[in-house]
């Protein structure tokens, strides 16, 4: 099946009997934000958010209600002129709802064809097998004979000329049939004579536009021989124009570069060109007809250069300053890298990046949870760089590191006069600074509690109001937020809003700890070791086993932003070109490799029922339910055993992460 190239199409589908709680399940399962509710027809009636979802518990809706009551409906038709910009149609293959199109770019198009079809020089009708007019862009078409008609629907020629004995007039007529097998024949017709006419006018329109525009004109064929020369330009140069035509541009102008222009097909664009007499400006750009270059077309100022030359001294040190300045700006709020980037092959971290991929696809915010120095931020940059924001900007930004009395300016920006020091003409918030691409918000766990409630409203409404002002101005960004915080804890404290938690917690993602993927050390060794040897010019060989060992065992508390600390501190301890040993390694490295006491195998399996129940549960972000999902036993099964461990031997779980 063809399908169009914006059809929007979902991971499963929802009855409107469908309950609020299966609904639940079924957007967690898939991670999406919306998904489309078919009747008992199995046709589509509208849409249902993940958000309203959210609004049902908040209203205490019983769990087993249907959803018919929170689905928001949706364009059903193929065509709805006083539809909004922002609607969609269904579309279905036979009978099957196979997704949405949005309507408002088959409207756009629409119109802009009905604007082009008026606009023609020419008049078009179509027609279909039988010979019935469905279409005309200009009243009637010609008024053939039914002789002369017939003579155009059997020609088998695709231009024929037609004289209409009615309108006594001669008509070009082009025919082209359908590619479809719909039987529809299109034609095109123009008055022989309105043709000839408008191509003159045409014509002579282009030579006052460019005698009026420029100072001079010429153009020259591909091998530099002149074939046009305006008439001021002649008098500039003082040659008789029509004499110049088939002479050399050389021969013509002194210093010219147009028959380079013509060869190379390499356009200059405000050229100052050096006569004896002073300098001029020259524009040079090649002139391609079918796809290869037939020759270059030439626009010059000569009258009153002085100032131009002044103006492109100017232009060009501006232009210097812009691209500096543009390029500082771009390398700071510009993704650096992509999730092929990530290291490690571990099974969490490979579920880790697919979970990424998947929320890069979609448009939904994104919250990272892990401990410190897991690498939220790549994956942040990653995400960002997945998606279709991509040639967006990507503005980070640390919640924790900008003082509360200025954060709320550094977010939302502020206009001129909002306070005491604040810049001539105000200034942009990062929000703003985001627009048609990504804001990281890291640390999202120290946001205030009064900022809480405006960012909650850029979510919500999309849309950011400065400091100082009373207009709101609309923004299009994704937020991805990270943290290694409790958040479900801290809104059990009020450290954090509800309502906000679960606008950020659409597609959480949860970055496991080093300790949990060992398997990934020496993978993430060796890459951090190139690149920090690299950086600081001087070479090693390696680690030694017994170093790796080392590494191995310690369990990374600060994870892999502590082994890269480790690895920068061996390079400058050992000397250049020899091998990393323990005795370049911190003590605390040495310290805690002791041996593994004996244990009985009643109690190895005891520990290690204990790790998996809490990692499982760690994974499931404190979801019992799915972490018996992922441990393969049942809910019940898992309870059973969670209860068994007593409280003292139960392992600490924290949802998510640890607290900082």
């Amino acid at each position: 099946m063809n399908r169009p190239i914006d059809l929007q199409t979902f991971a499963c589908t929802l009855q409107e009997t469908t309950t609020i709680k299966e609904a639940a399940f079924l957007f967690k399962e898939h991670g999406t934000a919306e998904l489309p509710v078919l009747n008992e027809q199995q046709q589509f009636i509208g849409l249902l958010h993940q958000n309203t979802l959210f609004d049902t518990v908040i209203q205490g809706i019983s769990p087993e209600e249907p959803i018919r009551s929170w689905v928001e409906p949706e364009a059903s038709g193929l065509y709805i002129p006083s539809c909004e910009a922002g609607g969609r149609i269904a579309c279905y293959e036979g009978a099957v709802f196979a997704g949405l199109v949005p309507l408002a770019p088959l409207i756009k198009e629409n119109k802009r064809l009905q604007t082009m079809l008026a606009m023609a020089p020419l008049q078009i009708w179509i027609t279909d097998r039988e010979g019935t007019v469905l279409f005309t862009n200009d009243g009637e078409p010609p008024l053939f004979t039914q002789e002369e008609w017939s003579r155009v629907q059997t020609s088998e020629a695709a231009r024929l000329s037609i004289h209409v004995s009615a309108a006594d007039k001669t008509y070009t007529v082009e025919k082209q049939r359908s590619a479809e097998e719909d039987g529809l024949v299109f034609y095109y017709a123009m008055r022989a004579e309105a043709a000839n006419s408008a191509g003159e006018e045409r014509a002579e329109l282009l030579e006052m536009i460019y005698e009026y525009l420029y100072d001079g004109i010429i153009t020259v064929d591909k091998e530099g021989y002149v074939t046009m020369l305006s008439k001021e330009y002649g008098e500039f140069l003082g040659v008789n124009p029509e004499e110049m035509i088939g002479r050399h541009c050389t021969e013509v102008i002194e210093n010219t570069r147009m028959h380079i222009v013509a060869k190379t097909g390499k356009p200059e664009i405000a050229d100052f060109q050096k006569l004896k007499t002073g300098y001029m400006v020259a524009t040079r750009v090649p002139i391609i007809k079918n796809g290869e270059i037939t020759g270059a077309l030439g626009k010059v100022l000569f009258k009153n250069i002085t100032g131009v030359k002044g103006l492109q001294t100017r232009i060009q040190q501006m232009e210097k300053e812009w691209k500096h300045y543009k390029g500082e700006w771009q390398e700071q709020n510009t993704s650096r890298y992509q999730l092929d980037d990530i290291i490690g092959t571990h099974e969490a971290m490979v579920q880790t990046k697919q979970m990424a991929h998947q929320a890069a696809q979609g448009d939904s915010n994104v919250l990272l949870l892990g401990e410190s120095g897991t690498g939220k931020e790549l994956f942040a940059h990653a995400v960002h760089g997945a998606s279709s924001r991509a040639a967006g900007p990507f503005v980070k930004v640390n919640c924790a590191a900008i003082p509360p009395e200025l954060l709320e300016s550094e977010l939302f920006g502020y206009v001129e006069g909002s306070f005491t020091g604040a810049r001539k003409g105000g200034k942009k918030g990062k929000f703003e600074a985001a627009q048609h691409g990504t804001i990281f918000l890291d640390e999202i766990g120290e946001l205030p509690l009064h900022m809480q409630v405006k960012f909650l409203r850029v979510l919500q409404e999309k849309e950011v109001e400065k400091v100082g002002d009373i207009r709101s101005t609309p923004v299009d960004i994704r937020v991805v937020a990270a943290t290694n915080r409790d958040l479900e804890t801290m809104v059990e404290h009020n450290e954090f809003r509800l309502d906000l938690y679960y606008r950020l917690n659409v597609m959480p993602i949860t970055i496991p700890p080093l300790r949990e993927r060992k398997s990934d050390i020496l993978l993430l060794v060796e890459a951090a070791l190139k690149r920090i040897t690299e950086l600081m010019g001087k070479p090693v060989q390696g680690l030694s086993e017994q170093a790796d060992r080392l590494l191995l065992e310690y369990s990374w508390p600060g994870n892999v932003r502590e082994l890269e600390n480790v690895l920068e501190r061996a390079v400058n301890m050992a000397p250049v070109n020899e091998t990393i040993t323990p005795a370049h390694l911190p003590n605390k490295l040495l310290q805690g490799r002791t041996a593994a006491p004996i244990r009985t195998l009643q109690e190895t399996v005891q520990l290690a029922e204990k790790e998996a129940l809490a990692g499982a549960l760690r994974y499931a972000s404190g979801n019992k339910s799915y972490a018996a999902k992922l441990l393969g036993i049942s809910r019940t099964a898992f309870y059973d055993k969670w209860k068994r461990l007593e409280d003292g031997d139960r392992p600490e779980i924290r949802t998510h992460f640890v607290r900082k």
